[in-house]
């Protein structure tokens, strides 16, 4: 099966509707070789912006993932890079696009620079699918995450 974002990334630069923001520094084990922030990281902070969002919107996550009835492995993600990130620069990520299926859901983010030009870093998507863990098949959305991915 197929998972690809339900929004485009003209779509994530242009966002009006910030859900939640972070305001990061680019730390210094983020960085590779080339002394930019190391691709995997931006993936990083997108994971601590949402599972932050989800806490907040009441969504118990450490209780579920220790009941284990139910899990949300990623299916799909992607990235545009638009500037480099280097240590010790100041950024905001900023959750712009929320998406709740069947089964899956997404979250669309902006990283942009944390200055008075605020210029755009990259934007990113992820998509999860949740499933049960007795079978590993695509279940639907728990009630309660669907809440909280509803604004």
């Amino acid at each position: 099966m197929r998972h690809e974002l339900p929004f485009t990334h003209d779509s994530l630069r242009a966002a009006a509707t910030v859900h939640r923001a972070d305001h990061r520094m680019a730390r210094f084990h983020d960085v590779d070789a080339a002394a930019t922030v190391f691709f995997p990281r931006y993936f990083d902070y997108a994971s601590d912006l949402t599972i932050d969002y989800l806490l907040a919107r009441g969504l118990d996550l450490p209780r579920i993932i220790r009941e284990g009835a139910w899990a949300a492995p990623l299916a799909h993600v992607e990235a545009d890079y638009a500037a480099p990130l280097r240590f010790g620069d100041r950024f905001v990520l900023e959750l712009v696009a929320l998406h709740a299926g069947r089964s899956s859901y997404a979250f669309g983010l902006r990283m942009r620079a944390d200055d008075a030009g605020g210029r755009l870093l990259a934007t990113l998507g992820v998509v999860h699918v949740c499933i049960d863990t007795a079978t590993f098949r695509p279940t639907p959305l728990p009630d309660a995450l669907r809440a909280a991915l509803t604004p």
